[in-house]
């Protein structure tokens, strides 16, 4: 935000990129870093154990869950999609792959924002005998289904497994392909794909969260949900200040969203920080961003 005092307390803020997890945490531990921004989830109940280190842990505005391609010639019929979103006990799969930190959200509007209501918390409800019945009146004979992981992302990655296991208790022949994020990244970007585990960076405003997947994929091809009408909502509620008004788009935007299945949200990503015992002011953002500014090392 732009408000408070934002003042530098140390001389030098140093960056250092350690792209694995462990080796992060072991140098938090030897005391050559002081502060490891964004922690393992598996790590945080260990390291609140810890008397050399503390813990800031916030839930972000960020967006965990499993895109679909509304094209696809199997995807593309939405009671497949459907069953999709009926088989996976959100629950159970938002305790495992968070540590029990985390809670469903199946609505694209986060958790944490003013626009969260009664509407956006109602969900899809886990029933496998309703997949099962779903997934023979959508014809299907077993075909392969591939949903893309990387392991850049644990979360993500352990939210495809899990996801995997409880899609084929339904009968859906699901395959786990293991990218790395670049290339993930480039066939979200072009829509190549039929299924992935993918993450959402946060956005402030739930309009600018469905902008992220709403929009036509003849010009978009990255975009999840292409439906005209639903794009014209969009527009209203990115236009109108009226704080019911917008309430209403937001409502009537996630009732849809649950009936058509262009993705099947999970839940609202885990900012996890940790930090020596003598750094202070250090805190978890929502925006998983790390700040550094009102921070200083005791000496």
């Amino acid at each position: 935000g732009l408000a408070g005092a934002k003042k530098p307390l140390g001389d030098e803020v140093r960056f250092v990129v350690i792209p694995d997890n462990s080796t992060a945490k072991a140098a938090l531990l030897g005391g050559d870093i002081d502060i490891v921004p964004d922690i393992a989830n598996s790590d945080i109940a260990e390291l609140k154990k810890n008397d050399k280190v503390r813990t800031s842990v916030v839930s972000s505005m960020g967006l965990v869950g499993l895109i679909i391609q509304t094209r696809d010639p199997l995807l593309q019929n939405v009671k497949l999609r459907r069953a999709i979103a009926a088989a996976i006990d959100s629950t159970e799969l938002v305790a495992a792959v968070t540590d029990g930190i985390g809670k469903p959200n199946n609505s694209i509007v986060p958790a944490l924002s003013a626009y969260y209501g009664p509407v956006q918390k109602q969900g899809w409800t886990y029933d496998p005998a309703a997949a099962k019945k779903l997934v023979a009146e959508a014809g299907y004979k077993g075909e392969k289904i591939v949903m893309l992981a990387n392991k850049r992302y644990p979360e993500s990655f352990d939210a495809a497994v899990v996801a995997q296991q409880m899609l084929q208790a339904v009968g859906l022949n699901v395959e786990i392909e293991v990218l790395e994020w670049a290339t993930q990244l480039d066939r979200y970007s072009k829509g190549n794909y039929q299924m992935q585990a993918f993450p959402y960076s946060g956005r402030m405003d739930p309009a600018l969260s469905y902008d992220s997947m709403t929009g036509p994929k003849d010009r978009q091809p990255r975009k999840l949900w292409d439906n005209p009408e639903v794009q014209a909502l969009l527009d209203k509620a990115m236009v109108v200040n009226d704080r019911p008004r917008r309430q209403a788009i937001f409502d009537e935007l996630h009732k849809r969203f649950l009936a058509e299945v262009p993705m099947v949200m999970l839940y609202n990503g885990i900012v996890g920080g940790a930090m020596s015992t003598k750094t202070q002011g250090y805190v978890s953002t929502v925006m998983s961003l790390p700040r550094a500014w009102e921070v200083s090392l005791d000496k």
